[in-house]
C-alpha cells in the first residue's frame, strides 16, 4: 500500500527556507531556556519554572497542588495524596516536554532565548536523569521486596 503514494511529492515544501527564516526572525524572550529547563527538572512540582516565565496563576495552582499533596500524605490520606502526586508529576512531565520541544513560551508568547542552541543537550540530559531515577526506584523496590 505504501508503494501507491509518492512521499517525495507529499512532503515536498512542507518546511521551506522561508519558513525557517520566519522562525529564526521571531522575537525572543528575555527569559532564557536553560534556567527554565533546570527549574522544571529540579523544582518542577513547585511550579518554579512557571514563576520564572511569569505565568503566575498556573504557578500558584501548581504550588497549591503540591502543598495539597504533602498535606494529604502527612494527614494519612494516602489514596488522595498519591492521586494528587500523580497529577502534579504528570503536569511537571508535560511542562518538561513542552519546554524541550519549544512549545512553552513566556507570558508575552515569545520563544525562550537559547532554545535552539541548547534544547538537544538538555533533552539528552533529561532522558539520562529520568532513566537513572527509574532504575534507582526499581532497585529500591526490588530490594524492599527481598528484605521485607
Amino acid at each position: 500500500m505504501a508503494d501507491q503514494y509518492d512521499f517525495d511529492e507529499l512532503y515536498a515544501n512542507t518546511y521551506t527556507a522561508a519558513d525557517q527564516l520566519a522562525h529564526e526572525s521571531e522575537p525572543t524572550s528575555e527569559k532564557r531556556f536553560v534556567p527554565a529547563w533546570a527549574l522544571t527538572l529540579f523544582l518542577g512540582p513547585t511550579g518554579a519554572h512557571r514563576w520564572y516565565l511569569t505565568r503566575r496563576i498556573s504557578a500558584l495552582l501548581m504550588l497549591a497542588a503540591s502543598l495539597t499533596t504533602v498535606a494529604l500524605l502527612v494527614a494519612g490520606q494516602q489514596t488522595l495524596g498519591l492521586l494528587c502526586l500523580t497529577v502534579v508529576i504528570a503536569w511537571t512531565l508535560i511542562d518538561l516536554i513542552m519546554l524541550l520541544t519549544g512549545s512553552m513560551r513566556d507570558r508575552a508568547d515569545l520563544r525562550l532565548a537559547g532554545h535552539r542552541e541548547r534544547a538537544g543537550l538538555c533533552a539528552a540530559i533529561t532522558v539520562i536523569l529520568l532513566a537513572l531515577v527509574l532504575m534507582i526506584s526499581l532497585m529500591i523496590s526490588a530490594s524492599a521486596r527481598v528484605t521485607g
